[in-house]
């Protein structure tokens, strides 16, 4: 992402990184090198310090700026690790889950039904009872025929449940690839079909339904987002929903923008850029970062659009659904260097210990930096590509990309880690790794490296 000429040494502390006099990556104190020989390495490491100030810093702007009641809740499934929504929670932010397993660590870590809100396309009875149950403060309801069988669940246990529609507003955010636009109509199942008449359907169809509450509305136009005024631009899409529903005597009292704000170090691929890449090996290495990212730029937009929606009327509660911009930029990948292949002539392979069968994922479709962690101060000179340990040639970090010469048993970090890498990690034939948190100079454990009897203890021998 960073021009060749710049020198990487002098830009790392827009990670919140550091380095010694060595040029070896320091993170909250620690250095990654010592990091990787004490736990091994694939190697998860969490800035925690950082962490909870990216959270309280989120939750502080947005009140500061929003004039009405705002409620913050943290996507789970950007990073599901226990340890570090324990940071999150410590800061105020609440709960936003999609399933079962989500639920239940919710409530495990002490979070009320009332600071949960459920999502998702797949709400199976079993989430849908425990929610009602539980008490939990909204389900956005994702169609009609899940608003049915909410009601159909209400009756059942004889308790009520708030809702919030959830609209597809068919909005694709600028820069973003088709396969991450969850606010597009064509390229997403999300969401009840706001162009097709599906929320005004359910207006109808929720007036005979006398244990469901209707509390307002919910969207989510995708991940990663760039350019922070896309917001504003898709509550300008809502003006003929919010007056259907106000002249069919419903009040809107919330309105819930989802999440998906980017960071500024990192990005998805365009289309365009997705493309190239997988088809001819185009890695784009330039990419400078975007620093019109900032949770104040974001709180204006969001602000701007929702005073601009509802004119004189009473502003909503606002409730928002952060992850990436949370925890992206406070965790980073430490990986191992096994060997270099240099195929004369055509190719330079490292061959690290972590790739996308286990753990790298995101790398498949977005751009993240990857720094040497032995010596920060040595210029990138070629291209690599970097792979995984797995016995296929797909299991690939990044190909070609533009990296200083690294030598077998050197340590890469992989920034801006924190969301999606946990998610997606798989024991493709290996163990998944740990995960550290880092705070002045200390080191502790958030989860220990999986062992071999543990990635067969659900089988049958």
């Amino acid at each position: 992402m960073l021009p060749d000429k710049m020198i990487l040494s002098e830009l790392i502390k827009g990670w919140g990184l550091d380095a010694n006099n060595r040029g070896e990556l320091i993170i909250g104190g620690c250095n990654t090198l010592d990091l990787g020989n004490i736990y091994g390495t694939p190697l998860h490491v969490v800035n925690e310090a950082r962490l909870g100030a990216t959270a309280e810093s989120f939750l502080r702007t947005i009140k500061l700026k929003y004039p009405g009641e705002v409620s913050v809740h943290y996507a789970f499934k950007c990073n599901p690790v226990p340890g570090i929504i324990k940071i999150i929670k410590q800061e105020g932010i609440k709960a936003e889950v999609m399933s079962e397993f989500e639920l239940k660590l919710a409530l495990k870590l002490g979070y009320s039904g009332n600071d949960i809100i459920v999502n998702g396309p797949y709400k199976t009875d079993r989430l849908i009872e425990a929610c009602i149950e539980n008490n939990i403060r909204f389900i956005n309801v994702d169609s009609l025929f899940e608003l049915e069988k909410i009601d159909c669940i209400s009756n059942t246990l004889n308790k009520s449940a708030e809702v919030l529609f959830r609209i597809n507003p068919d909005f694709v955010p600028s820069g973003m690839n088709n396969g991450s636009a969850a606010g597009s109509r064509t390229g997403s199942p999300f969401g009840m079909d706001l162009k097709g008449g599906e929320v005004m359907a359910a207006f109808e169809q929720i007036k005979g339904m006398k244990r469901i509450r209707f509390r307002g509305f919910h969207f989510h136009i995708g991940s990663g987002i760039q350019d922070t005024d896309d917001y504003r631009k898709t509550l300008m899409g809502l003006k003929r929903i919010l007056n259907y529903a106000e002249k069919s005597g419903f009040q809107v009292d919330v309105l819930d923008i989802g999440g998906g704000l980017g960071i500024p170090n990192s990005c998805e691929m365009t289309t365009l850029e997705l493309l190239l890449y997988q088809a001819f090996d185009f890695l784009n290495s330039g990419v400078l970062a975007n620093r019109k990212i900032s949770f104040s730029h974001f709180a204006d937009s969001v602000t701007k659009g929702v005073l601009s929606l509802f004119g004189n009327k009473k502003i909503p509660e606002l409730i928002l659904e952060p992850g990436r911009c949370i925890t992206g930029p406070n965790q980073l990948l430490l990986i191992k260097v096994h060997q270099v292949k240099d195929r004369k002539g055509l190719k330079k392979w490292l061959i690290a210990d972590a790739g996308i069968g286990t753990l790298t994922m995101p790398t498949y479709y977005e751009h993240h930096e990857v720094v040497l962690c032995n010596d920060t101060r040595r210029k990138a000179s070629e291209k690599v590509t970097i792979t995984g340990p797995g016995c296929f040639s797909a299991d690939v970090v990044y190909r070609n990309k533009v990296m200083p010469k690294v030598a077998a048993g050197e340590i890469l970090a992989i920034l801006d880690s924190g969301a999606y890498f946990t998610s997606w990690e798989s024991s493709f034939g290996f163990p998944r790794p740990a995960i550290v948190s880092v705070i002045k100079g200390r080191h502790s454990l958030l989860r220990e490296r999986e062992s071999f009897d543990h990635m067969i203890s659900l089988d049958t021998l």
